[in-house]
């Protein structure tokens, strides 16, 4: 991964010295179009990795992010990776927040809406949850995570039934998915 951010030398100072608390009036200030178009892929992960981690690193990048772009799909990007430090560090209400900022900037951000769902079962809102899994299966429909959620909050509401079938689904997609396997045997029960 850190092979790719050599490709983009000049994303890849900028967030350098981010990390290093550098003062930015030192480096050259390029222009916002430039800026926008130095964002890419691999420095994403960079960031996605960093809020796996746990580490607030990547709260700063994303704010970089957030300031010098106006493309809604990187903004999108940006406030899910902060939705995701925040679920990592167990803050769900920010996660919540950050999961909505996503939404708003590009509906169609499926997975904002599973990790919502994620966050609403967690906090035993079900119907919320499904509510919010129900827009992700609008847009996806090949996400066995998706279908898993759905299964845990139609079984929060002790509606097994239905939770055995979005069970059977995830282990159709992905037959390995072993806590899938197990809420399908404890609700056969």
């Amino acid at each position: 991964m850190a092979k790719g951010l050599y490709y983009f030398p000049t994303l890849f100072t900028f967030f350098l010295l981010l990390i290093l608390g550098c003062n930015q009036s030192k480096t050259k200030e390029l222009p916002v179009e430039e800026k926008e178009n130095t964002l890419n892929h691999s420095s994403l992960e960079y960031i996605y990795e960093l809020a796996s981690k746990k580490d607030l690193t990547c709260l700063n990048l994303t704010d970089s992010i957030l300031r010098i772009t106006s493309d809604q799909n990187m903004r999108a990007e940006a406030y899910y990776i902060k939705g995701l430090y925040y679920s990592n560090i167990n803050d769900k209400s920010q996660a919540e927040k950050f999961f909505d900022s996503t939404i708003l900037e590009n509906y169609t951000f499926y997975d904002a809406y599973i990790e919502k769902g994620i966050i609403l079962n967690q906090k035993g809102d079900f119907e919320g949850s499904l509510q919010s899994l129900q827009i992700a299966l609008e847009i996806t429909k090949n996400n066995p995570d998706l279908y898993y959620w759905m299964g845990k909050s139609f079984e929060g509401l002790n509606r097994k039934k239905e939770a055995r079938n979005y069970y059977e689904m995830t282990l159709k997609i992905d037959p390995t998915y072993q806590s899938a396997e197990e809420s399908l045997k404890r609700t056969k029960q």
